[in-house]
């Protein structure tokens, strides 16, 4: 394929079919809103999004409070500000991450949303920066400690998907060059391998990387001979996989990446031993492990590479194996999405989640729109789960008792069909039958340019919605940092 012919116009696009071209040829990111700001002025929705009237918020009210806010912080009223202010966003929390209010208009939601996370975000920052009477800068600090906690935080979740996850290196690059790449990753199979190369790069490094992503090795997929594929089990060869990913990702362990980037990696495995149950393997569970291992064991799909035993870097510098009597694979077989392990360790309860495997693409594409034909998908999707989940119900009932590969099969497939593949946000590609013919094998320089191309154009329509509802996290975060700074 071709490179695109840039979509960037030296004036808004006019007619709906020059607004479609630019939106299907934008190759940026404001080339796409230019042509979606278009987009939404030829259908009203620009109207749309400055009347604050909608079923799913009460403009008024927050109209209402907006104007509070702006009064207290005039009257350098700080107690009662924070007050109003706890009382507001937690009012307001629920509609203002309603899919609803942006489910019309592509270049946005409505304008009180934006207006009032601006007054949330000046109060919060005033209140940061301003002595209060009655509070001395611990107590302010230990406030917005406990509010951040109670607020939450957010996270980026890359699931498996074979070659398909290449995908993700587009939605990350997104959010990283709009500084929205939460501070939080997790990757399952292809995604653990994509998330392992996040997670340890500091920013200049990843600015680095998406400016030449050629450099990047993708050879990983090299079949052995029959002879060794009986002997392990396994089609491909792990040592190429390893050195693959120690170009890509480095020989750094969980604490070191941490210690680099200041982003918390964590990487799913899935055990091969029945009564084993699966992990997350992080700075805060497996420090030394080496991530280059936990990524190699994360995207050991049975049958194709062998179960992997973990690697650690010992205190002396050597190398050892990290509980040697087990052995792990593919992390997406029990916990894709481990958003569970993910809210206990580092208080995450928002998930954007880019979602590639080939068997939940076609079922969540629907979720979040409305309209017939969704409602239809939606249904259908709903009634296939439903029908798998109890057919892999019975599956594992009939074998509960058998402890070999029979028995493991069936409570696989039980946990493949079983889990929950859907986000806050979720990011996924369109499908297309040329990527899917490639889900398997090793991808060309230019189908990597295309799978980031997808990821990108994926994740632009998102952008808004993710801008506002990580907005707020982002502010709490410089507000801790400030107070815990020098002089604080």
């Amino acid at each position: 394929m071709g490179s695109r012919k840039s979509a960037s116009f030296s004036r808004a696009p006019t007619g709906m079919a020059e607004v479609l071209r630019a939106l299907d040829e934008a190759d940026t990111q404001s080339a796409w809103l230019q042509a979606a700001e278009a987009h939404d002025a030829l259908l009203g929705l620009d109207e749309w999004r400055r009347d604050d009237a909608s079923p799913h918020l009460d403009g008024a009210l927050i109209r209402q409070e907006i104007a509070e806010l702006q009064r207290l912080r005039r009257s350098s009223d700080g107690l009662g500000l924070a007050r109003v202010l706890t009382e507001s966003v937690y009012r307001h929390l629920a509609d203002l991450r309603s899919p609803e209010v942006y489910g019309l208009a592509l270049s946005g939601t409505k304008q009180v949303v934006t207006d009032f996370l601006d007054e949330v975000e000046a109060s919060l920052r005033w209140l940061a920066e301003t002595p209060i009477p009655g509070l001395s800068a611990a107590d302010t600090r230990a406030r917005f400690e406990a509010a951040w906690k109670v607020y939450g935080r957010s996270a980026l979740m890359l699931s498996g998907g074979a070659t398909w996850g290449f995908f993700h290196i587009g939605v990350v690059k997104s959010l990283f060059q709009e500084g929205l790449l939460p501070a939080i990753l997790s990757g399952a199979s292809t995604g653990a391998m994509v998330a392992a190369g996040i997670g340890a790069r500091t920013d200049a490094e990843l600015a680095e990387l998406f400016a030449h992503p050629d450099r990047m090795r993708r050879d990983g997929l090299k079949p052995v001979g029959l002879r060794r594929a009986w002997d392990q089990r396994a089609w491909l060869d792990p040592e190429q996989l390893l050195a693959v990913l120690h170009h890509n990702v480095g020989d750094w362990t969980f604490a070191e990446a941490f210690a680099r980037s200041g982003r918390a990696l964590n990487i799913s495995v899935s055990p091969t031993r029945t009564r084993q149950r699966p992990r997350v393997l992080s700075h805060l569970t497996a420090p030394d492990v080496l991530v280059a291992s936990a990524a190699l064991a994360s995207s050991a799909l049975p049958g194709l590479f062998p179960a992997v035993v973990l690697e650690q870097r010992r205190g002396d510098g050597s190398r050892g194996p990290y509980v040697p009597s087990e052995r792990w694979v593919d992390g997406s077989l029990y916990e894709d999405l481990p958003k569970l392990r993910l809210a206990r360790m580092h208080n995450v309860n928002h998930f954007i989640v880019s979602q590639t495997n080939p068997h939940v693409v076609p079922f969540v594409r629907h979720y979040g729109q409305s309209g017939l034909l969704s409602g239809v998908a939606g249904l259908t999707s709903a009634a296939v789960r439903t029908q798998g989940a109890y057919a892999a119900e019975l599956a594992s009932r009939a074998t509960r008792h058998s402890r070999g590969p029979l028995g493991q099969l069936a409570d696989r497939a039980q946990a493949l069909v079983t889990q929950d593949y859907r986000g806050d946000i979720d990011v996924h590609p369109r499908f297309r039958w040329e990527l899917m013919a490639k889900i398997a094998v090793n991808p060309s320089a230019e189908d990597l340019r295309v799978f980031i191309a997808e990821g990108e154009r994926a994740t632009w329509p998102q952008l808004a919605r993710i801008r506002n509802e990580t907005r707020l996290g982002r502010v709490f975060q410089d507000c801790v940092a400030r107070l815990a700074g020098p002089g604080r």
